[in-house]
């Protein structure tokens, strides 16, 4: 619907042919995050024990409230159908909270890296900015690259957040 409005505008002041350049948001010059020294890389848990808990409880609840359901089906097709549909929900549940639980964040010598269910890799010739986000039990480190995306690493371990601040303080000078 928008591609039609914009058509309609273009042809009616005349460009039908023309298309307007695309705009590239958050570019910015060629200086790039000095990264601070890691001899070391620097690893722990994506996810702090706050929000780990949380995760853990949440489960439970569901697995507990989805074992209540089950029990009270009556024996019919469509209690099995429904059964099924619970079952994969429940599983891609269970996948979900596995790879919560065991996502990691490391920074090295060569950038940040972030397992999980999408692995995020950022090197550190392509961080424009780094700053940190969120209260403090759920510490977040933003970085924009220099193609203009963010980038939102999660840290759950002291060692991981110092680390997240040394960056953000390289990032600000």
């Amino acid at each position: 619907m928008l591609r039609r409005r914009w058509q309609a505008a273009a042809s009616s002041r005349g460009g039908e042919g023309r298309r307007r350049p695309a705009i590239r948001a958050f570019r910015c010059g060629p200086r790039s995050v000095t990264p601070p020294d890691f001899p070391q890389p620097v690893s722990g848990p994506a996810y702090g024990p706050v929000f780990r808990g949380a995760a853990t409880a949440m489960l439970l609840v569901v697995l507990a409230m989805a074992l209540r359901a089950t029990l009270d089906l009556p024996a019919d097709e469509a209690a099995r159908q429904g059964l099924w549909v619970l079952g994969i929900g429940l599983f891609a549940l269970v996948c979900t909270y596995w790879v919560l639980m065991r996502s990691t964040t490391t920074i090295d010598a060569q950038g940040i890296h972030q397992s999980g269910l999408i692995d995020k890799r950022v090197a550190w010739s392509e961080v424009r900015s780094a700053w940190l986000f969120g209260p403090p039990f759920a510490r977040r480190l933003v970085v924009r690259t220099d193609r203009g995306r963010f980038r939102f690493f999660f840290g759950g371990s002291p060692p991981l957040l110092a680390a997240f601040e040394r960056i953000a303080r390289a990032a600000q000078r």
